[in-house]
């Protein structure tokens, strides 16, 4: 039988390490461009393949992302895991840029039979379906669309007449009062409806996310729909603390 007692620590590992930490002290701010391979290698006495590899390892822990032509930008954000405190909504918090405008399309009715099923209502019970879009840097990074009894929403202490109201329910109130959450998650293509949205073009790879929301009774109070470019995101949940 072989052993791996013995193996050797890749070159590139220690590298990582005082990026790491570089990255954690602040050194290099969040949203920060980092310096080219060339004076990153030099500043850290390292080649720029062993300097390559370990930025593809900081690019997979979602501490940096590359931008094509651009360059290395960081963004992990400890300001935002300090925040993280419960169920929110992850297309404003997982964002790796801070989501300047939300577009928010709106109407009252009877919930699909999808939503019916998976919410548990009756025919004749009516939602509030709501769709976003997010923008950041000034263009689109994603879209949901919420369903939300309109029952669940009378102990909120809001003003369905009042647009304001009815956007802050979507995009953060139907969140807050969550308790638990449902979730399933796959990799899609854009089809014509995203692609209006979006401003991609038709088989755009996507982040899929739906949710169902419930609150301490155990009743679905929310349903959800959640797009995401892939590039623009950095996906992580936290179930609520009890």
């Amino acid at each position: 039988m072989k052993t791996l007692g013995n193996s050797k620590i890749p070159s590139y590992v220690p590298i990582y390490d005082r990026l790491y930490t570089d990255i954690m002290d602040g050194v290099y701010e969040p949203g920060s461009r980092l310096p080219g391979e060339a004076a990153l290698a030099g500043k850290y006495h390292v080649s720029r393949n062993t300097l390559r590899q370990a930025l593809t390892v900081l690019v997979e822990d979602g501490l940096v992302t590359k931008i094509q032509g651009k360059g290395t930008f960081v963004t992990y954000d400890g300001r935002r895991e300090q925040e993280d405190h419960g169920l929110y909504n992850p297309m404003i918090t997982c964002s790796r840029s801070r989501i300047d405008k939300v577009d928010v399309y709106y109407n009252f009715g009877p919930a699909t039979e999808v939503g019916q099923r998976k919410l548990g209502l009756r025919p004749s019970e009516i939602v509030l379906a709501g769709n976003s879009v997010f923008h950041a840097k000034g263009k689109p990074v994603g879209h949901s669309f919420m369903q939300i009894p309109v029952k669940h929403i009378e102990n909120l202490n809001v003003d369905l007449g009042k647009e304001e109201d009815v956007r802050e329910v979507i995009n953060h109130h139907i969140f807050e009062v969550s308790a638990s959450v449902k979730m399933s998650i796959k990799l899609i293509y854009a089809e014509d409806y995203i692609t209006n949205y979006l401003k991609v073009s038709r088989e755009t790879p996507l982040i899929f996310i739906e949710e169902i929301f419930y609150n301490k009774e155990k009743e679905a109070v929310s349903r959800g729909k959640f797009y995401f470019l892939p590039d623009e995101y950095d996906i992580v949940f936290q179930d609520k603390e009890t």
